[in-house]
């Protein structure tokens, strides 16, 4: 493999492991707010008395019916964090990868 080759594929690694940890990033973010929001709302039902059941169990599932959208919301924003921390993984590959023929380019 020629330098010039080596070089751009080190250039693009790289600058997908940036952009990876930037998506990753701001999915992380989404799946906290999404999660702090769903708290609060309950938080908020509880005070307002929407939930009256006699156990946990039964608020919990009065709550789920409840904010079903806030609950739906955390779990695609859960899953959109999960797929950015397999994209961010796969881009940290890409570049271990490079380094690894780098260094075999430097054996040579």
């Amino acid at each position: 493999m020629d330098k010039a080759t080596l070089e751009k594929m080190a250039t693009s690694a790289f600058e997908n492991l940036k952009e990876a940890r930037a998506a990753l990033f701001e999915a992380a973010e989404a799946a906290i707010m999404s999660r702090n929001t769903l708290e609060a709302d309950k938080a908020s039902a509880t005070v307002g008395g929407v939930f009256d059941g006699k156990n946990a169990e039964i608020r919990e599932a009065q709550a789920r019916e409840h904010l079903q959208a806030r609950y739906l919301e955390v779990d695609m924003n859960d899953r959109a964090e999960r797929k950015a921390r397999h994209d961010f993984d796969r881009a940290s590959i890409e570049v271990d990868t490079v380094k690894t023929l780098l260094r075999i380019a430097e054996l040579v």
